[in-house]
């Protein structure tokens, strides 16, 4: 039974949070614990500059572009076989509210990739462990909207510095159904009951070394459930 690590392209603003990605792929190392990389077979929402932000002319593959951070190494969420994985790890990056919803465009009224969906409502409903970095506790918000079920998830807190609102945040996947956590880039939310654990990552204004300590504080609890 491997992990399943679900990227959303590479790059920060277009895809996949790259430091957050490799962070969860070496934190998973360390603790034992065998993953697989998998991504929508889609195309991008859109392509960025990076260095000037300026939206390109071009066209580009989600699970072609994951396969960058995964080495090659990398299954089509279309392929991948519920049964062979025994959690869930999904990175931040814009990706996840451009790609793998539309939370971007269209906030707690947009919609999830019904792949995504469809496996993250696998691993809740079956107990398998999840991890959700950054952004993509609103990936959970909106799958589980509809459900039973009421996770407990973090974005991060009000009372440290971010480029991003989290209040605003917070009030939209609270309005879905979900309990906000005012967690520090120092901590993890921890849902007991449906095995999900949540941390801020660069939600936050924070260095490198404290985004690997969070992921690697996570990725230590899912293998706490695992174990």
């Amino acid at each position: 039974m491997k992990t399943a690590v679900l990227l959303s392209g590479c790059g920060v603003f277009d895809g996949t949070e790259i430091h957050e990605a490799v962070f969860s792929l070496l934190a998973l190392a360390q603790n034992n614990l065998d993953c697989v990389c998998v991504a929508p077979d889609i195309q991008h929402n859109h392509v960025l500059n990076y260095t000037n932000g300026e939206e390109l002319n071009e066209e580009r593959n989600v699970l072609l572009e994951s396969s960058r951070i995964a080495r090659g190494a990398i299954v089509s969420l279309a392929d991948l076989h519920y049964n062979e994985i025994s959690s869930l790890v999904i990175p931040g990056g814009f990706g996840v509210a451009k790609n793998l919803s539309d939370w971007a465009f269209k906030g707690p009224e947009g919609h999830v990739l019904e792949e995504v969906k469809d496996l993250i409502l696998h691993c809740v409903e079956n107990k398998k462990p999840i991890v959700a970095l950054c952004i993509s506790p609103t990936l959970i918000a909106k799958c589980l909207s509809a459900s039973k079920f009421e996770p407990q998830l973090t974005l991060g807190t009000t009372a440290d510095k971010s480029e991003y609102s989290i209040a605003e945040i917070n009030q939209a996947i609270t309005s879905l159904g979900a309990k906000t956590n005012e967690k520090t880039i120092q901590e993890i939310c921890v849902d007991e009951d449906l095995k999900i654990i949540s941390a801020p990552c660069y939600m936050m204004d924070a260095s490198i070394e404290e985004v690997y300590e969070n992921v690697k504080l996570a990725i230590e609890k899912l293998a706490n459930f695992l174990a």
